[in-house]
């Protein structure tokens, strides 16, 4: 957070959390930093990570780590029906719809927008997930009546931890869970497995 005048009255009146977060250390990653050769501090890790990216992957390569791992994979980042197409081809298990928090191209579609087209096309054939944006449990239940298999939640539960350590973690998984539980009342329905897009109004979510 930034030094504004607001936020400095606002930690005022919380003197015990102000306390505790002065006897924290800097956050690193702390299965990077230390462990791999030439990484000692968030700065050489910039230029460590932007060193991994290979602009030849491919999704042969995919294939490639399936057939050599021979585990289960997950491929997160699913965006349009084509890739989600070449992901089955690949022998993938299993394909997260993500534009990654809008982080790598902030004018993406939303993972809501693209997922109806992405689960009509090869939700038969493989198991569709949804990342990005979901802060409730109301947008949990709207990702499932879409389709999703299942939804994956990273600020939520980071706003959890930073306010209340792993216990943070617990009560906003509580907390969107409850929410959940709530939204499904409304809408009638006690099972997730009868959730489909009739819960949703008409004209609020795109069409396939």
């Amino acid at each position: 957070p930034k030094l504004t005048l607001p936020n400095i009255l606002n930690m005022m009146t919380k003197p015990r959390w102000c306390l505790g977060m002065l006897g924290t250390q800097r956050r690193e990653f702390g299965n990077i930093v230390g462990h791999v050769k030439g990484v000692e501090n968030m700065g050489s890790l910039s230029s460590w990570t932007a060193q991994q990216f290979d602009p030849r992957l491919n999704w042969g390569d995919v294939e490639w780590i399936k057939n050599r791992w021979g585990g289960k994979i997950i491929l997160k980042g699913i965006q349009d029906v084509e890739d989600a197409k070449l992901a089955v081809a690949s022998g993938a298990d299993a394909l997260i719809v993500s534009n990654h928090g809008g982080r790598q191209l902030d004018g993406a579609e939303s993972s809501i927008n693209s997922l109806p087209a992405i689960v009509d096309a090869v939700g038969s054939q493989i198991e569709v997930h949804m990342d990005g944006g979901i802060r409730s449990g109301q947008d949990v239940l709207k990702a499932v009546a879409l389709g999703a298999k299942g939804t994956y939640i990273g600020r939520s539960m980071l706003y959890g931890l930073g306010a209340m350590g792993e216990a943070g973690v617990s009560k906003a998984l509580q907390i969107i869970h409850n929410e959940l539980d709530l939204t499904m009342a409304f809408c009638g329905r006690t099972q997730i497995g009868t959730v489909d897009s009739s819960i949703l109004l008409p004209g609020t979510f795109p069409k396939v």
